[in-house]
């Protein structure tokens, strides 16, 4: 959304450099290529697995140039820029998620842009959105967020409490679950990120070979730009990258 002031122009390609435009259209074919490459690796193929971009503070011209190059699945970590880059980017086909936390007071301003919310993580979160869903007459889709790696500082439900808060939200119709989504533990070595990768595919099996989660939500979303391809080999159908398409994040 422009701010007073600001040109026009600025949320678009046309105020990017040439090479800055190039640079982000060679990256995105890279990373294509490399979960082409992972999931083909592990007897799946390219279309088994989505590539979601991770635009946390990456301003709409940049997002369009990779909108305009293919790639349709954004994802944000903050309501506010959820709600501040959606007029710049609604004349393009692209579906939104959110993948960061989500405070009760701002699930209106939410479920105005996302189509998806990847961080429902809690019993009372799930009834704040169904209920706001009932009166607007809409539906939302949701990932269930896992805290497979058990890291204090991090969001999501521990996985043996799982189950229980699938069951709680049967009766949330309002909402479809997709699957499983986590961050996985920080590691310098395989060996060190697989573990929380693998957890949450395992328990994904577990959820629906009892009947607990359905057949039908079977994704699972993990993998970012340091460790997709790990990711996707222990079946994630949906990475989340940012930084090697766009490059560093900039705080300023």
């Amino acid at each position: 959304m422009s701010s007073p002031g600001t040109p026009e122009s600025q949320n678009t390609p046309e105020s990017l450099a040439p090479d800055a435009i190039a640079s982000i259209r060679d990256n995105l074919d890279e990373v294509a290529t490399r979960a082409a490459a992972a999931a083909e690796a592990n007897g799946r193929t390219s279309d088994d697995v989505k590539v979601l971009l991770a635009t946390k503070t990456q301003p709409a011209a940049k997002i369009r140039v990779a909108l305009e190059h293919g790639f349709t699945l954004i994802g944000e970590n903050k309501v506010q820029e959820l709600v501040g880059k959606a007029d710049d980017l609604a004349d393009l086909d692209h579906e939104a998620h959110l993948i960061g936390p989500l405070q009760k007071n701002k699930v209106n301003h939410t479920l105005r842009h996302a189509h998806c919310i990847q961080s429902v993580d809690n019993l009372e979160l799930a009834t704040k959105i169904n209920n706001r869903l009932e009166v607007l007459d809409q539906t939302v889709d949701f990932f269930v967020q896992v805290n497979t790696s058990r890291e204090d500082s991090k969001s999501g439900i521990a996985p043996e409490e799982t189950e229980a808060l699938i069951s709680e939200l049967r009766d949330h119709t309002r909402m479809r679950l997709r699957g499983l989504m986590t961050i996985g533990l920080p590691g310098r070595t395989p060996e060190e990120i697989r573990p929380s990768y693998a957890d949450l595919r395992e328990l994904s099996e577990k959820l629906i070979a009892s009947g607990a989660m359905s057949t039908d939500a079977t994704e699972l979303s993990m993998g970012m730009s340091n460790d997709f391809e790990l990711a996707i080999a222990e079946g994630a159908t949906m990475v989340r990258v940012g930084s090697s398409v766009f490059g560093a994040r900039d705080y300023t």
